[in-house]
């Protein structure tokens, strides 16, 4: 059963986008709505103006981006008595004025709706990523992640013990 599943049985066909002029903290607002639904999920699509994919942010690009943005800020490493909740405060008002153009993956996974989950799981392995997206010829139909690879296995995996 388990090797008859596909993409498209797998796939989030809901899944967070922003424009491709989004801000980082455009992207981080968006992300955090979507994990308030589902707490596995770790990418935003960006797509352009017309609606084309443009790539994609994950969770560990973010980090990175805030890590670079946000935290650089000398005054957050200074001892003594700084008003922290301030400075931080200023330092995150840099993250709306910083585009996510840096910080795209221009070339995410990509899966086709009716490949296998042994491709699925490939293509996992071979992009080092625990995320793809699933495209029919330039739409993106949804996003499949490692997590639902795994619910689907096990739930076959369980039914045979």
């Amino acid at each position: 059963m388990m090797l008859r599943k596909r993409a498209w049985d797998m796939m989030r066909d809901e899944y967070p986008t922003v424009r491709d002029d989004a801000s980082l903290a455009e992207a981080i607002r968006v992300m955090r709505t979507a994990m308030k639904e589902a707490p596995d999920s770790q990418v935003v699509v960006v797509k352009n103006k017309a609606g084309k994919l443009v790539g994609a942010i994950n969770l560990w690009k973010l980090f990175k981006a805030v890590k670079k943005s946000v935290l650089k800020d000398e005054n957050l490493k200074i001892a003594g008595e700084v008003d922290w909740d301030q400075h931080f405060a200023n330092a995150c008002l840099g993250c709306t004025q910083i585009r996510l153009d840096d910080h795209i993956i221009k070339n995410p996974p990509i899966l086709k709706p009716n490949e296998p989950i042994m491709l699925v799981l490939d293509t996992f392995l071979k992009s080092r990523r625990d995320w793809a997206l699933v495209m029919e010829g330039d739409k993106v139909m949804g996003v499949v992640y490692v997590t639902d690879v795994y619910r689907e296995m096990t739930r076959d995996m369980i039914q045979l013990f």
